[in-house]
């Protein structure tokens, strides 16, 4: 016989401190890989742009965002696109965020999950979460307003970017009697989340402008340090994955970029990698960055058994 468990859920728990795809130094591109949007609005999308690019993209409702436009064209398209962003910044900044975070069955409530653990699910991506939010307005005839925000990221999950932003409340008061506060809006997505699996062509629904497409189309593995939690499928964008733009040696990039510290800046919580293969303290190779201070690698004997 099981023994049952109670969660608590803390109604005043608020957002966590932002964190930007552009932070990780070490998971900038080289030449020819990755790169990042010079658009914002890819930064920020609302789900009238994204039914556009639905329209004009085919298959891949992403697929004609970054189409080269004639130069003045372009110069006069990229003030409204910074008009429009700082409009859409402005109107929702009160809005709730939710990221993936909050629905992955693998972590715990200290961990960043939100919901109940029967409600979670494995892989969740925040593109997905955009289209659980569109069915639930959709469903329940709520007009949300839903802004879509692939950069931003959770700290305690680094490597699965993308935040959504929804309007829940408006002046202190629901937006409708029938999402009458975000844990409930967090059991509809969830419940759409379980209707709807995440599969590996969920990760490639979402590219940026320049970034090349996967090695025969099969997205890269992420490397999954021992004792990290890490989702086995990630956004194409995310900082874990090889290939796809982003450095092979992504976690000696970030050793070396962290200068050999023992834990990750801006993300509490997040186990350092001196204990790692080839990642810091004296085992380091040339790419590690050492754990010694001033950078010189101890010797140390070791005698022979007799």
């Amino acid at each position: 016989m099981s023994n049952p468990r109670i969660e608590e859920v803390d109604e005043d728990v608020g957002d966590p401190d932002e964190m930007d795809v552009d932070a990780f130094d070490f998971a900038r591109p080289q030449q020819g890989g990755l790169q990042q949007a010079p658009d914002p609005s890819q930064s920020r999308m609302t789900p009238e742009a994204m039914q556009q690019m639905f329209s004009q993209g085919g298959d891949n409702p992403f697929g004609n965002f970054g189409r080269a436009a004639p130069q003045q064209q372009q110069q006069m398209s990229q003030q409204e696109r910074m008009q429009r962003e700082r409009e859409y910044q402005e109107k929702s900044k009160h809005y709730q965020c939710i990221y993936p975070v909050y629905f992955d069955s693998s972590r715990s409530r200290e961990e960043g999950r939100r919901v109940k653990k029967e409600d979670a699910v494995a892989n969740p991506l925040a593109r997905t979460i955009v289209d659980a939010l569109s069915h639930v307005g959709q469903s329940r005839g709520v007009g949300l307003q839903i802004v879509f925000e692939p950069h931003k990221m959770h700290p305690k999950d680094w490597a699965n970017p993308g935040r959504v932003r929804v309007q829940v409340k408006k002046d202190g008061k629901p937006v409708s009697a029938k999402i009458a506060n975000k844990h409930y809006l967090y059991k509809l997505v969830a419940e759409y989340l379980k209707q709807h699996p995440t599969t590996e062509e969920d990760s490639l629904r979402f590219k940026f402008q320049g970034m090349p497409p996967p090695k025969d189309n099969k997205l890269p593995k992420p490397a999954i340090p021992k004792g990290w939690k890490m989702g086995e499928i990630l956004p194409l964008h995310s900082p874990a994955l090889s290939g796809g733009g982003v450095s092979d040696n992504m976690f000696k990039d970030m050793m070396a970029e962290m200068g050999g510290g023992g834990g990750m800046p801006g993300m509490p919580g997040m186990p350092g990698m001196g204990g790692l293969p080839g990642m810091g303290g004296g085992g380091a190779g040339p790419s590690g960055g050492g754990g010694n201070a001033g950078g010189q690698q101890k010797k140390v004997k070791v005698g022979k058994k007799k």
